[in-house]
């Protein structure tokens, strides 16, 4: 009985570790407007500079390159971590953050 316990139990723990390495396709990205964009996680780098512009509401297009690398890593991690659904927020400097969208 023991034993087909610690198999059962076993087979349950891996089974959790490989769904939680699932990789999602693609996440939405909001940044507190009505705006969002979807993001392919195989490739965040495809996001262009306008859906970066549009959804961070950027006014100085100097800035959007910098914004724009910053996106993509930000939206690196959020796929890393399975998260489908996030806020981007952005400071001052133009460094973002993000949390999950509730």
């Amino acid at each position: 009985m023991r034993t087909q316990l610690l198999v059962a139990l076993s087979a349950l723990l891996a089974c959790g570790a490989a769904s939680a390495q699932t990789t999602l396709p693609s996440i939405e990205v909001r940044a507190g407007t009505t705006e969002s964009v979807m993001v392919s996680c195989a490739k965040p780098d495809s996001v262009t500079r306008e859906d970066v512009e549009r959804v961070l509401s950027v006014d100085d297009a100097a800035m959007t390159r910098a914004l724009r690398n910053r996106f993509v890593t930000v939206v690196s991690e959020a796929c890393k971590q399975g998260v489908a659904h996030i806020v981007v927020k952005s400071d001052d400097r133009g460094n973002l953050s993000w949390k999950k969208m509730e």
